[in-house]
């Protein structure tokens, strides 16, 4: 893991409606700011999509091509994102992808018709494969590790709860059972109660007992109809009769 990683600056061409832009940050904090849907998100989205392929709401299904004012795609473009960054002081490094359409003429044809996307990326314009260019951003920094550093929301709002859980225990430090119990008089008994089980075992427990009585109760409408039907049939005796017996 790198001691520090600065950004210098990152350009956008033809991303989510920004036909072309280019923020020098020179490895220092900046403020992006403007009018609503004057692009601010779509910069930051940008930014993540580069490193990790998804935008800043942590999905991979959003769309990044430029519209037309009727709302469909404009078609020919080359949706690119570079970013320029140093690494512990001292090391330049350069990460740029490009996103485009893919037009195939079939044989026999006169027109190109339109057969999917490419994806190319370049790390110091070198172009790699994606699997290169990955595992560069892993070396740099984890995507968890980014997103929290970079966004208020992730925490609460995209990642898993028991990802907060391991998050908040890491930064706050982890406390046994016992100490749980001591400062709760209500928990006083649960030592008894769980035995020799740690808490998740007992909670196992607890679930397979819960199954087994859901399965015992689920055959009682079964079982009463085995004892009604086996009972004698006593519809056409009298009853003052049964009574004096």
């Amino acid at each position: 893991m790198t001691k520090s990683l600065k950004l210098l600056s990152i350009e956008l061409t033809h991303f989510k409606g920004i036909k072309s832009f280019r923020l020098e940050a020179n490895g220092e904090d900046v403020v992006v700011y403007g009018d609503n849907a004057s692009g601010k998100t779509s910069v930051f989205d940008a930014f993540v999509w580069l490193l990790f392929n998804k935008n800043s709401q942590n999905k991979t299904d959003f769309d990044i091509k430029t519209l037309t004012e009727s709302g469909d795609h404009l078609h020919g473009l080359s949706h690119e994102v570079e970013a320029k960054f140093e690494i512990d002081g001292i090391k330049k490094l350069t990460l740029k992808k490009v996103y485009a359409e893919k037009w195939t003429k079939k044989r026999g044809s006169a027109e190109s018709t339109f057969s999917g996307h490419t994806t190319d990326h370049f790390i110091d314009e070198i172009p790699k494969k994606k699997k290169e260019f990955d595992e560069k951003v892993a070396e740099l920094i984890k995507e968890d590790v980014f997103k929290l550093l970079t966004s208020p929301t992730y925490f609460n709002e995209q990642l898993h709860w028991q990802k907060r859980r391991d998050v908040l225990l890491q930064v706050g430090g982890d406390i046994s059972n016992d100490e749980v119990v001591a400062a709760n008089k209500e928990l006083a008994s649960l030592p008894s109660i769980l035995g020799d089980r740690s808490i998740e075992d007992h909670r196992k427990w607890l679930t397979s007992q819960k199954a087994g009585v859901n399965a015992q109760l689920d055959t009682l409408p079964v079982r009463i109809d085995e004892v009604q039907r086996s009972l004698p049939d006593v519809s056409g005796l009298d009853e003052s009769l049964i009574a004096q017996e």
